[in-house]
């Protein structure tokens, strides 16, 4: 019987297969390796490489922090999925190839939901609603009432077709019951400098744009999540600023091949959580845009079936594809 059937049908509780007792004596006893299907120097090495030395220290051996990226996170996410499932080798990845790509793509070769188990949601911020100061924006309900006023006139940017970014636009679109077009740019910089320059009106941004907020060359209309986020608590959530209530965050996670036996998973899970308890890491992450999560493997399992229906759904009714 292959091996994918005995596992795990569903992002769950991975099962404890014969021999895995024996897998996990003496775990761990040589270096983890933890694959980031992205490029080094973006959001999901950095977490990678900000969680390393503690979680490191706390198992007892170092985590090599292996950067594989392409096809929107698919490659390097695939190639976890192929590996033992002896707990070293590890995917800290994000939103796209867990709970997106499966409804861009006719094939990833692999599906997340039985070939991975869940350890722990990592850290989780908003997006940043941002918009050219010229056109005089105060709020999201002002960006809505010129779009109703000029449907289609207004661009809004995207860095990439499918993105996080592009189908937050698309979810507060079809809430908002307003038509904007897109613009796409090949990475987040450029997508953000087209808001400075006035080449699109507005673009759901990283974390990272505050430093453009604070410096004037673009203005925060909102975040995305359904409430303040603590480093920037003057920006108001998209409901607050007159928009429709949603709820879009941008998040990290870490996640084994599916039959990593459920002591490892526990102690994974142990160690990352404390490591994201530290005053030192939280200042880190608070830093770079976002909050410390460190929930359980049932909870992020259910908050990837959530996530997982929602993108499913804009997807569809965008009729987005990528080939």
């Amino acid at each position: 019987m292959h091996r994918r059937t005995l596992l795990a049908a569903t992002f769950g509780a991975p099962v404890l297969l014969p021999g895995a007792a024996r897998a996990q004596a003496g775990w761990p006893d040589r270096p983890i390796r933890v694959v980031v299907p992205f490029g080094a120097g973006g959001p999901t090495d950095v977490v990678a490489r900000l969680l390393a030395d503690p979680v490191g220290a706390a198992l007892g051996q170092p985590l090599v922090i292996e950067n594989r990226a392409g096809a929107g996170g698919n490659i390097g996410t695939r190639a976890v999925t192929q590996a033992p499932a002896d707990g070293y080798t590890l995917v800290l990845n994000a939103a796209s190839p867990l709970v997106i790509n499966q409804s861009l793509y006719r094939d990833m070769g692999f599906d997340p939901a039985k070939d991975l188990v869940p350890i722990s949601r990592l850290t989780t911020g908003p997006l940043l609603v941002i918009a050219n100061p010229a056109l005089g924006f105060n709020s999201i309900g002002d960006l809505i009432a010129e779009a109703k006023r000029r449907p289609g006139a207004l661009n809004y940017a995207t860095a990439g077709n499918g993105t996080v970014p592009h189908l937050a636009t698309e979810l507060f679109l079809r809430a908002a019951g307003v038509q904007l077009t897109n613009v796409t740019y090949r990475q987040t910089p450029d997508a953000t400098q087209s808001v400075v320059r006035g080449d699109t009106a507005v673009f759901f941004d990283s974390p990272a744009s505050i430093r453009h907020v604070r410096a004037g060359t673009v203005r925060a209309l909102a975040v995305t999540t359904p409430r303040r986020f603590a480093a920037f608590p003057e920006i108001p959530t998209v409901k607050e600023s007159g928009g429709p209530d949603i709820s879009v965050e941008a998040w990290y996670g870490l996640l084994a091949p599916a039959g990593t036996p459920q002591p490892i998973i526990e102690r994974l899970n142990a160690a990352f959580r404390a490591a994201l308890r530290r005053p030192e890491v939280q200042q880190r992450i608070t830093a770079l845009g976002f909050e410390a999560v460190g929930d359980s493997p049932d909870e992020f399992s259910r908050f990837l079936a959530a996530e997982s229906a929602k993108w499913r759904e804009v997807i569809e009714s965008a009729q987005i594809r990528v080939q």
